[in-house]
């Protein structure tokens, strides 16, 4: 056999092998959401002040949000769906918050659960507007924020309902004079310019209103000045039918709530919290004395305890974080979770699919999670809010949250517990 021939029959064995190698690889090489196993995976975010005033609620707020990234991975492994979920430090502050999605972004992530304030989303939301980042918030409230046709979605009701509420307690205290010492910041400044209206529609009177600067730097100093300057205001005005709203967040409501026990005037005035306030740890081992004091009703977005979601909800969150599931737990449980399954029910993250279709679901009431049927209005936000409301009674010595009752935004009406309604007359 000549060394030609062999070259030739070998160049022919070589192409051969390599027709049968070609034929047995993949049409297409996988794309950067695809793995080797033809899992396909989608990419989720969540901003949360995880150091800062908001620290105690953003911890909860992360696990709600693992756990339902587990539920999710749980239920849609067999369809080859993975999900995974990125974590970002806002700090409780826009600038950072901004950063912290700019660094999503690039990582590939188009839905994310916004920052737990409205303070994080003012800043987060330009960037998502512009880019086209399908930003959904647990915890955002300010009406401010209310804006149609954006990127901002929230699964919370608007300042706008909550003042609805401490509306409703004003009513049924009787009160006819309120004064109210807010955060100068969208979610403070919001709930002012409700509560205004509020006393136009039921007929109290706004006799006082002191802001501060909420920064870290500044309210250590300013929140007392505020509460002092309330209370030379209406040192002639304290009584039955005069009541103090504060509107704080952990670290600077324990200046404020401080303050306002060292203060001989507002010391003795009734008080209303607000949802940046309630069932927080922090303000009860700084502040419980002086809420109790004041006997103190506050408003929260939370979730009817009694549904089966609900319940299913909480046996998981109490098994994998250990602690109890308050506001903004179910919250957060469900906005990944709503994310996800339109992620999967789609099939894709696209973000103009996924935000048509969490407009569309939130106009059907397609998804019914720990929270209930979600609901979202033209804004995009709640549009059938629950609020639970709260207060601070001293069990023993020793200062203790407890269930007041609730408030049904529908007929605006307030349903008390038995333990609340003796609370609320005290």
């Amino acid at each position: 056999m000549s060394r030609v021939y062999i070259v030739a029959l070998a160049v022919v064995l070589l192409i051969a092998v390599g027709v049968l190698l070609s034929m047995q690889k993949p049409a297409t090489a996988p794309t950067s959401t695809t793995t080797q196993n033809a899992t396909k995976v989608f990419k989720l975010g969540a901003l949360l002040p995880l150091t800062g005033g908001f620290s105690s609620y953003a911890k909860l707020a992360q696990c709600a949000a693992e756990l339902a990234v587990d539920d999710l991975n749980a239920e849609y492994a067999s369809r080859g769906y993975r999900f995974e979920l990125y974590v970002e430090d806002t700090q409780l502050d826009p600038n950072v918050a901004l950063q912290k999605l700019q660094a999503l972004y690039a990582k590939g992530v188009h839905a994310v659960h916004a920052g737990l304030t409205s303070r994080e989303a003012s800043g987060e939301k330009p960037f998502a507007d512009k880019n086209k980042i399908v930003l959904f918030s647990a915890w955002s409230t300010s009406s401010l924020l209310a804006i149609p046709n954006d990127w901002l979605y929230r699964i919370v009701g608007t300042d706008a309902k909550q003042i609805r509420a401490i509306g409703a307690i004003i009513k049924e205290l009787g009160v006819k004079k309120v004064a109210i010492v807010y955060r100068k910041d969208p979610y403070g400044e919001g709930l002012y310019q409700e509560l205004q209206k509020e006393a136009a529609r039921r007929g109290f009177q706004v006799v006082a209103a002191e802001s501060y600067d909420p920064d870290p730097k500044a309210f250590t100093e300013a929140a007392p000045q505020a509460v002092r300057a309330i209370s030379a205001k209406v040192r002639d005005l304290v009584g039955p039918d005069f009541a103090l709203v504060v509107v704080s967040f952990e670290d600077d409501g324990q200046v404020v709530l401080r303050a306002i026990g060292q203060d001989p005037v507002l010391s003795k005035a009734r008080l209303i919290g607000t949802e940046g306030m309630a069932f927080s740890p922090v303000l009860l081992q700084s502040g419980g004395d002086v809420m109790a004091a004041g006997r103190i009703i506050g408003t929260a977005n939370w979730a009817l305890p009694t549904t089966p979601e609900y319940k299913e909800f909480y046996r998981k969150f109490k098994a994998k974080c250990g602690a109890e599931p308050i506001t903004p737990a179910p919250q957060s449980y469900d906005v990944i979770k709503m994310l996800g399954e339109i992620m999967a029910t789609i099939g894709t993250d696209d973000p103009d699919k996924v935000r048509a279709t969490l407009e569309q679901w939130g106009r059907e009431g397609r998804y019914r999670g720990a929270t209930g049927v979600v609901l979202l209005d033209e804004n995009g936000d709640r549009a059938n809010p629950n609020f639970l409301l709260w207060g601070v009674a001293l069990k023993n010595g020793t200062a203790a949250y407890i269930e007041v009752g609730y408030y049904n935004f529908d007929n605006d009406s307030i349903v008390f517990t038995t333990e609340g309604r003796q609370y609320f007359r005290g």
